[in-house]
Parts: C-alpha cells; sequence; structure tokens
C-alpha cells in the first residue's frame, strides 16, 4: 500500500497574444459533468484571470453548482445548464444564453454535444475542446486524450487552455467561494455538540452505479474515530434511504450514539461548509473527496479503481492536506467494473484505513 500526500503549487501565465484587448475578451468554461469534475476544474479560474486581468470569465456548469461559486471574483457569471439532454430547446436555450454574453471564445473542458452545438449556433468565434464528440461544432478541436490517464485530469483541461496562451501552473489548487448563507443555514440542522473540529465525515455512497466502499469499512473506521479519538462521525451520501446507514449503525456498536446521519441533508453549499469544518474526511474517490480537500480538509480518498483513467494519477483530491490510498491492481480483460474494484477493495483490511486515518489526524 501507498500512503500517498498531494503537493501542489502557481506560476504566472503569459497573457492571450492572439486575442484583442483584454477589456473586450470574454471567455466561457464549460464543465458540465460532477461535482469532483467541477472543483477539479475551478483550478482554472485563477491562472486565467492572471492572464487577463480584465477579462469577462463566465462558467457553465449544472445549475447544483452554482452555490459553490456564490460571488466568486474570478467569474462574471455563472450559467446554469438547463435540465434534460440534448434536445433541441436545450440547445437552443442555451444558445440564447451565449449570445446575450457574445463570447469571445468558448472552452468544453468536458465534451457535451448540446453545450457545442449551442456554442456554434451562438456564432462564438473560437470553440476549443476535445473530440470525444467527432469534434464537428469546434473551431480548435484536440484529440481526446484523457482515457490514457497519464496525468491529472486538472492537467488536461491546460491542454486547451494553452491554446489561449496560459501554461499549465506548478501548482493546482481548487477556488471555490461557497454561498455564505449556507454555513447559517448548516448550523441550524446540526446538534449543537458537533462543532468545528469535534467530527469526522464519511463519505458512505457513490454516484450512479459506482463501486462503493463496503459498509464493514465505515464501521471500523467510524468505531475507532470515535474510541480513540472521541470525535462524532458524520455519515454523508445523496441517498437519504441508503441501506448502508442502518448497517453502519448496527454494525457500530455503542459507538452508534456518537453518529449523526446526514445523508441527503445538504446542498452542496451546505456539505462544503460541513467538510470544511471536520477534523478528517474519508470516503472513495468522489465529489465529496473533491470537495473536502477544495476546503482545505484532512481527506483520506480510497481509489476503488486503480488503473489507468481512473487511477489517482488522474483523480486524486487537490488540496495541501489530500492523502491517496492505492494499490497496483490491472482489470481482467473481461472483469466488470463493480467486479475490478471489490477485487481491488479486497487488498485492504479496516485496519489499513485506520492507519491511514491516524497518519492525517496527526499531521
Amino acid at each position: 500500500m501507498e500512503l500517498k500526500m498531494a503537493r501542489n503549487g502557481c506560476r504566472v501565465n503569459p497573457p492571450w497574444e492572439n486575442m484583442e484587448a483584454n477589456g473586450n475578451i470574454r471567455i466561457v468554461l464549460a464543465r458540465p459533468d460532477r461535482i469532483g469534475d467541477v472543483v477539479i476544474s475551478s483550478s482554472c479560474l485563477e491562472p486565467l484571470r492572471a492572464a487577463f486581468p480584465k477579462a469577462e470569465i463566465h462558467l457553465v456548469a449544472q445549475a447544483r453548482m452554482e452555490p459553490l461559486f456564490a460571488g466568486h471574483p474570478a467569474l462574471k457569471s455563472f450559467i446554469p445548464l438547463p435540465p434534460g439532454g440534448d434536445g433541441d430547446w436545450r440547445i437552443t436555450a442555451l444558445a440564447a444564453s451565449f449570445r446575450k454574453i457574445q463570447p469571445s471564445c468558448i472552452v468544453h473542458l468536458n465534451s457535451d454535444p448540446a453545450i457545442e452545438q449551442a456554442a456554434a449556433q451562438a456564432e462564438i468565434p473560437r470553440r476549443l475542446g476535445f473530440t470525444q464528440n467527432g469534434g464537428e461544432w469546434l473551431t480548435d478541436p484536440l484529440p481526446e486524450p484523457k482515457k490514457r490517464g497519464d496525468k491529472h485530469e486538472a492537467f488536461y483541461n491546460f491542454d486547451l487552455l494553452e491554446k489561449l496562451g496560459v501554461p499549465a501552473p506548478e501548482r493546482l489548487e481548487p477556488s471555490l467561494r461557497p454561498n455564505e448563507a449556507a454555513l447559517e443555514r448548516l448550523t441550524e440542522k446540526l446538534p449543537a455538540s458537533i462543532t468545528a473540529g469535534s467530527y469526522a465525515v464519511l463519505h458512505i455512497g457513490a454516484h450512479g452505479e459506482k463501486p462503493r466502499i463496503a459498509p464493514e469499512f465505515f464501521i471500523a473506521a467510524a468505531r475507532w474515530l470515535v474510541k480513540e479519538r472521541r470525535l462524532y462521525v458524520v455519515l454523508i451520501g445523496a441517498d437519504a434511504e441508503d441501506e448502508a446507514i442502518g448497517q453502519i449503525m448496527d454494525g457500530a456498536g455503542s459507538a452508534a450514539a456518537w453518529i449523526k446521519d446526514f445523508c441527503g441533508e445538504t446542498d452542496l453549499a451546505e456539505a462544503a461548509f460541513l467538510l470544511r469544518g471536520a477534523a478528517v474526511v474519508f470516503g472513495r474517490d468522489s465529489g465529496p473527496a473533491h470537495l473536502a480537500a477544495a476546503m482545505g480538509t484532512r481527506t483520506v480518498t480510497l481509489m476503488l479503481e486503480p488503473e489507468f483513467e481512473n487511477s489517482a494519477r488522474r483523480w486524486r483530491p487537490l488540496g495541501e492536506r489530500s492523502w491517496v490510498l492505492e494499490k497496483p491492481l490491472k482489470r481482467g480483460w473481461l472483469e466488470s467494473r463493480p467486479g475490478f474494484a471489490r477485487r481491488n477493495l479486497s487488498q485492504y483490511t479496516p485496519e489499513e484505513i485506520i492507519a491511514a486515518l491516524q497518519v492525517a489526524l496527526d499531521a
């Protein structure tokens, strides 16, 4: 087992020489996918702002991400994606939003056919992106490189931004500004006994059908955190009816009195503040792991699919206090994704998880 700690850093970026004067530049960043992807891509904002101090920067993402960027100093606006798939009405709505802004350029940080078509329909002069969907709507297409998993996802973003004269910095840091009103809402929801630094967070879920960490690992972690560190334990996840909640509570024994089920109870901004106040956060490589690391929290992340495009090399959370657990393992030719994750998890013991939590808490 290798217990790795992330180390990140930055340098000054040059201006975009082929564009008009800075005051007329309007750049749209599009990141339409999940929480972790958007958190990682927020590391583009400060380098882009440094390169273009007077430019307007706009971010396109799912509407639920907006509270993470409330009043962000680098952003002129947040453009929420219309709900639904790739329907014509969605493309039309996005194109209308783009026409109001009249961007100089759009950078598709992850390919989305509806956004790419809307940008072309709105006649944005430069449209940069990867050719995952053929690249027919792009003016500056780059071959899709991400399947190789040969560098961090955040650095793939700079493959595109370098075309604008914004090279990758030496250190990458997420840049979020959660809505402060969410902190008041969170305080009202939490028991008075659970205060900043007095609790650990266990993220027990996973997006969609992604493989999950087995409950016995969370049970062992919860019992140790309560007994040895006298910390409350807060369970988080998107599903308030997750059957793992009961399994963890039952398995925790007397420690269950110290466990608070908070699954399905927060929006993203509230979750950001909940994670910020934790002594440590443990879970699989997922949105909450990235969000916790971005908020400066000690974060221990188990990489469930340690190969190529899903490995720590590409997906480790960005943060100065972020540790990952990853052991080498090669996926079989016909092996299913859940089967591969289960085989990987079988390499670990609960004691190894506890040891990693101890390292993080003692750092």
